[in-house]
């Protein structure tokens, strides 16, 4: 009987062996990137830049797919409804994911049960620009101006529900000033008004208004960050400004269907963070406004959480609905 069992168990771990051997490694086929948002913007150069460093560091290949509609929603649930194997991954735009989560209760996904977070990506703060005829030369007479001119200084956002919104609420709230929310259909249309003087600020990333800062069109009062920007160093802080604690930032990340196999996504995790903290992507990220800020999958979830419980309670507090 033991030499029968002996022979089972052997044969048994060869025909393990022999299944074990021939599952492929991963990435083993085309791994798709899909960005929810068109091409060139934010998110599109963040994915594209990564996408490039993983395929000459670790010999990915990787597609990267624009899937634009519904806010991100439409890229988002796609992903979400995905074989969970780890070659349909979604280049998110977590702080509007987060923001719509709170803003929308129905949407077709939970961004917590349906994805698994792989790493983040990168943060980018928002500035505090004022049109360069503004009679504030810094964050303290900007706050006296908007209290004298009480719900008459204008701001504009890329949308009602956008983190630029959101970042205007929070100044309101945290300097107990009322100020004019104007909404645009992008940063684009906001930025025109705000160099030609048709609103008064804006919360807006370094990136999209570099140009328009080094020309003098516009200026800058502070930063939403709780240390200074390492291009901006001159420009203080929130938090030196009298309102300590005071974050506002786009932060893009990475996720894959939750049920992916645990292997793959620490596997994932290992690659996406090894691009991420490498000195030419450092480089890169820094010329378009943005800080390469790679994590562990469980400093993404303790993200996620801290921030859908931050973002719910302004959403609630400040009556914001969704256009």
């Amino acid at each position: 009987m033991r030499k029968i069992f002996s022979l089972a168990l052997v044969a048994a771990l060869f025909q393990f062996g022999s299944v074990s051997a021939q599952t492929p490694a991963y990435p083993a086929k085309q791994v798709r990137f899909i960005v929810p948002f068109g091409a060139g913007g934010g998110v599109d150069i963040f994915s594209r830049t990564l996408a490039q460093r993983m395929r000459e560091q670790s010999g990915y290949t990787i597609v990267v797919e624009n899937i634009p509609g519904a806010d991100g929603n439409i890229g988002a649930d796609l992903v979400a409804k995905a074989p969970a194997d780890g070659y349909t991954v979604l280049m998110s735009a977590v702080t509007l994911q987060i923001i719509n989560s709170a803003l929308q209760p129905k949407l077709p996904y939970d961004l917590v049960r349906d994805f698994a977070p792989i790493s983040l990506g990168t943060t980018a703060p928002l500035f505090l620009a004022v049109h360069h005829a503004l009679p504030a030369k810094d964050f303290k007479e900007f706050s006296a101006l908007a209290k004298a001119r009480a719900g008459k200084l204008s701001y504009g956002s890329s949308g009602t529900g956008s983190s630029l919104h959101l970042a205007g609420v929070m100044l309101d709230k945290a300097t107990g000033n009322e100020t004019l929310h104007i909404p645009y259909k992008g940063g684009g249309p906001l930025m025109l008004d705000l160099i030609g003087g048709h609103i008064d600020y804006a919360w807006q990333l370094l990136g999209v208004m570099q140009s328009s800062v080094d020309s003098g069109k516009v200026r800058l009062l502070g930063v939403a960050a709780l240390k200074r920007y390492p291009s901006m160093p001159n420009v203080p802080t929130m938090a030196e400004q009298g309102l300590p604690g005071f974050e506002a930032e786009t932060v893009y990340g990475i996720m894959v269907p939750k049920a992916t196999p645990r292997a793959v996504q620490e596997k994932l995790n290992a690659d996406v963070v090894k691009a991420l903290e490498s000195p030419d992507v450092k480089k890169k990220f820094l010329e378009q406004g943005m800080e390469s800020f790679p994590s562990t999958q469980d400093a993404f979830a303790n993200y996620l959480q801290t921030n859908i419980a931050k973002y719910t309670k302004i959403v609630r507090e400040s009556g914001i609905k969704k256009d």
